[in-house]
C-alpha cells in the first residue's frame, strides 16, 4: 500500500497529460474498435496512423492537430488536455491576483501546485456555464 503513495503520504497525483505515441497509438485502436475511425478525412486517417509509430512527437503543429483528430476520435481524453491547458491559465490568473492584493504566501502556494490542482482548476472552469464565468 505504500508504493501508491506520495512522498508526503497522500496519493499520488495524475502526471501532466502529454500527447505520446502510444497515446496516439491506443486513440488509433480505439477508433477502428468504434469505427471512427472511417468517418476521418483521408490526411486524418494517415496522420493518425503514422503519428503512432514515432519515437517522440515534438512538433508544435503536430501535436495541435493530433488533438484535433483526438477530438474526434476520443473526446474524453481530448477534454483532460484542454482541462489541463486551461488550468494552467486560471492558476496563473490566481497567482496575479494574490500578488496585486499583496497574498505573497497564497501566491508562494499557488506556484508550488501539482499537476492534480491543475486538472481540477480546469475541468471546473469547463464545466462552469459561460453566464457565470462572466463570459455571456
Amino acid at each position: 500500500m505504500s508504493r501508491l503513495r506520495g512522498a508526503r503520504g497522500e496519493p499520488p497525483s495524475p502526471a501532466v497529460p502529454s500527447l505520446t505515441p502510444s497515446l496516439v497509438s491506443a486513440a488509433y485502436k480505439r477508433a477502428l474498435r468504434l469505427g471512427t475511425f472511417w468517418r476521418l478525412s483521408a490526411e486524418e486517417r494517415a496522420l493518425l496512423k503514422l503519428a503512432g509509430r514515432l519515437k517522440a512527437i515534438k512538433s508544435p503543429l503536430l501535436k495541435e492537430q493530433l488533438l484535433k483528430i483526438l477530438e474526434k476520435v476520443w473526446p474524453e481524453k481530448a477534454k483532460v488536455f484542454k482541462a489541463f491547458e486551461e488550468g494552467l491559465k486560471q492558476l496563473s490568473k490566481r497567482i496575479q491576483l494574490a500578488l496585486k492584493i499583496g497574498a505573497l504566501a497564497v501566491a508562494e502556494e499557488l506556484s508550488k501546485a501539482g499537476p492534480q490542482l491543475v486538472l481540477h482548476l480546469g475541468l471546473a472552469w469547463i464545466n462552469t456555464p459561460p453566464f457565470y464565468r462572466g463570459e455571456g
